[in-house]
């Protein structure tokens, strides 16, 4: 697999369209799509027009960014076809959702085709998916043999889309006993930053995805890129001496944190009073801090206590080597931690 990512890293990087596509992502594919529909009408149709289905339209052309659909591909002769397009980030059922309900008083229904590197992990409805990797053998179907600019573009587009999809598929999770993230031996293959944040991102929606499977849960856990870092975390409502709170874990990198987040009001501040006030709170429950059996060994920090203004606490170990096994148990016991306090008696809860 490393040696695999590590090449197709290297065609993207000698691809002057891999070079265009840094920073841009989904905008880059839609915006040449747009223009392969233009350009190359009869390789176009041949990829696309599969999807349509049987009805009175309007001339043929192609829209981008109608409201928020990202591709609306029109013929004369057949119902229009509506692309939403992910590369790094996962589909989202309520994404899908509104768009579909956007389209509903459309005449003729457009045909819905979802175009991700990644397989949905829910029931797509009325949506059709449409994987990258067949996108890319359609186009090399569909073009002639001739080498004109036009032509040798979408070849290039074909080979990048194939390269792209090896790379994105590395950031799933295959098993419990991977790394959390994804290795330097991994990311180092990236020269442009923005792509290895993208990868990285991109890791951490599908470390969250997974998560909610393995803990049976009906949100997903929120995923993200904080300081150049992927983060995730999972928090609880919970009432902490009378006041509104949110209590869990975040692992960022390397650190895994046990956190609150103190929502009321007379908590909140960037303030060194502000900051005293959150302390004296967490002192009186040193539960909420309690880091799992599997990490406690590795706790850190000099400070009794650290902050994100304004309105969070938490204490931390660094776990370097912590893998998907291991952020399971930690997520488990967090949250039966978090579920022993909630339930508490008021009496034991409110000291």
């Amino acid at each position: 697999m490393k040696e695999e990512f590590r090449a197709a890293a290297e065609r993207i990087e000698s691809n002057p369209l891999g070079r265009l596509m840094y920073g841009q992502r989904e905008l880059f594919h839609s915006n040449l799509l747009a223009w392969f529909f233009d350009a190359l009408p009869v390789a176009a149709d041949a990829t696309f027009r599969a999807y349509a289905a049987d009805g009175e339209g309007s001339e043929r052309r192609v829209e981008r960014e109608r409201g928020h659909l990202d591709l609306v591909l029109r013929w004369p002769d057949r119902a229009p076809v509506v692309i939403e397009n992910k590369v790094f980030s996962l589909p989202q059922r309520e994404q899908l959702e509104e768009y579909e309900a956007a389209t509903a008083g459309w005449r003729p229904a457009p045909s819905l085709v979802l175009l991700s590197m990644s397989a949905p992990q829910f029931e797509l409805g009325s949506w059709q998916h449409f994987r990258y990797a067949e996108l890319a053998e359609r186009i090399r179907a569909s073009l002639p043999s001739q080498s004109a600019y036009e032509v040798e573009t979408m070849r290039r587009y074909a080979d990048l889309v194939a390269d792209l999809d090896q790379l994105v598929a590395a950031v799933g999770v295959e098993s419990n006993a991977e790394g959390v993230w994804l290795g330097d031996d991994l990311l180092s293959a990236i020269s442009s930053s923005q792509m290895r944040a993208a990868l990285q991102k991109a890791r951490a929606q599908r470390v969250a995805s997974y998560l909610a499977r393995e803990l049976r849960l009906s949100d997903q856990p929120w995923s993200s890129m904080s300081r150049a870092t992927p983060l995730i975390e999972i928090f609880q409502p919970v009432t902490v001496d009378r006041m509104s709170a949110r209590a869990g874990w975040q692992l960022q990198g390397a650190q895994f944190r046990r956190t609150i987040l103190f929502e009321d009001l007379g908590l909140q501040g960037r303030d060194k009073d502000s900051h005293r006030r959150r302390e004296e709170v967490s002192r009186r429950h040193p539960e909420l801090f309690a880091l799992p059996s599997s990490i406690e060994a590795n706790r850190s920090g000099r400070k009794e206590f650290n902050h994100f203004a304004p309105d969070s606490v938490y204490q931390y170990a660094k776990v370097p080597e912590l893998t998907m096994g291991g952020l399971i148990a930690a997520a488990q016991e967090v949250k039966r931690s978090v579920d022993n306090f909630a339930s508490a008696t008021p009496a034991s809860r409110q000291s």
